[in-house]
């Protein structure tokens, strides 16, 4: 079941976005790193529970057996050479590991799509990481495309990492 997300959902949210990130990014972080990110558990939840209290953010929850195994969160595009008005983002997509290829990320997906075409927007943008493949192959399946020179770099764990951005030129519901 896709839903929006409650302020009630923040732990869980806090939860999944660690668990998500350390097994997916297990061969692009350091494990220490990786590891460490259970020691934040309580500023995120903090951190969702106002964002989602306030509506800064907009966050949909999937759950299986009435437990969150992903979310979305989506708005107005934050890039600088965006267009506001008709381009929103993507800003994270997360799924925990043992429901990867199950279509839970598919449903959360197109929730974000249907709100964001609801609020006007014509089409998205997400940030990845450049060597995250099954999550490039995921937002090209779902008709996004690099944009060429997108190219920024952040640094995780003391490991410098490429971010590239990609679009869906035209938000379309199925």
């Amino acid at each position: 079941m896709i839903r929006h997300a409650s302020p009630a959902d923040a732990r869980a949210i806090a939860q999944v976005h660690i668990r998500s990130w350390q097994d997916a990014y297990r061969d692009l972080m350091p494990a220490d790193y990786l590891g460490a990110l259970s020691s934040t558990l309580a500023r995120r939840e903090s951190f969702w529970m106002a964002s989602i209290e306030s509506g800064e953010s907009n966050v949909w929850v999937a759950q299986v057996n009435q437990q969150v195994v992903g979310w979305v969160s989506v708005g107005a595009s934050r890039d600088e050479d965006a267009p506001a008005e008709n381009v929103g983002e993507v800003m994270a997509i997360y799924v925990v590991a043992e429901h990867w290829h199950t279509g839970v990320g598919l449903g959360l997906w197109n929730a974000a799509l249907q709100y964001l075409a609801e609020q006007g927007f014509q089409q998205l943008t997400l940030w990845v990481l450049a060597r995250n493949e099954r999550a490039i192959r995921f937002y090209r399946r779902a008709g996004c495309v690099e944009d060429a020179g997108s190219e920024r770099t952040l640094e995780r764990g003391g490991v410098q990492l490429v971010e590239v951005r990609y679009r869906l030129p035209c938000i379309r519901l199925s």
